[in-house]
């Protein structure tokens, strides 16, 4: 919803001393794409009445759900792609589903070798920003290679070290 934008409902009892003043209520709170955690929505005079005609204000605060596949850094959308070494040796396709209402693929098409600390950004596919209708943030990719968890056999070991190019400058 933070995501996209959304138009919420929410129905709310409140205390009343005017007669003609409903004690209960639909309020719809305009969820702005790209609204941040702590944002405030404020409804005024729309509380519990404190004296006839006088009535206190409604504040909703937004809070964050955490999601699935992306964590949310201010404008910035991060995600995490588990990678085999083979792939982050050899490059990889990968599609990532955005959050768009309308379905819709990132490909990734890794042709270089990733580590641990290789971090892809691609500029604005991440939050939409809410004060700048039509841009959004970086979607901002890490990689979790996953090595063996058996050591490799003589064999592999030797197939491994031929596959790779010798660096005697390495050695230090």
């Amino acid at each position: 919803e933070l995501y996209n934008g959304k138009t919420k409902k929410m129905k709310i009892t409140r205390k009343s001393l005017t007669p003609d003043r409903p004690t209960e209520k639909i309020l719809e709170l305009p969820i702005k794409p790209g609204f941040k955690p702590g944002t405030r929505i404020t409804f005024s005079g729309e509380g519990d009445e404190i004296e006839p005609g006088v009535a206190e204000d409604i504040v909703f605060v937004i809070r964050e759900k955490t999601h699935d596949r992306f964590v949310r850094e201010g404008d910035d959308l991060h995600f995490r792609i588990k990678l085999r070494i083979a792939d982050a040796l050899c490059g990889f396709n990968r599609d990532i589903v955005m959050l768009d209402t309308e379905p819709r693929i990132k490909r990734l098409n890794q042709k270089t070798p990733v580590s641990n600390i290789t971090t892809k950004v691609i500029a604005g596919e991440g939050m939409p920003i809410s004060k700048q209708p039509g841009k959004k943030g970086d979607l901002i990719i890490t990689y979790d290679v996953e090595f063996p968890k058996e050591e490799l056999t003589e064999d592999q070991k030797e197939k491994v070290r031929a596959a790779l190019p010798a660096d005697d400058d390495m050695h230090v």
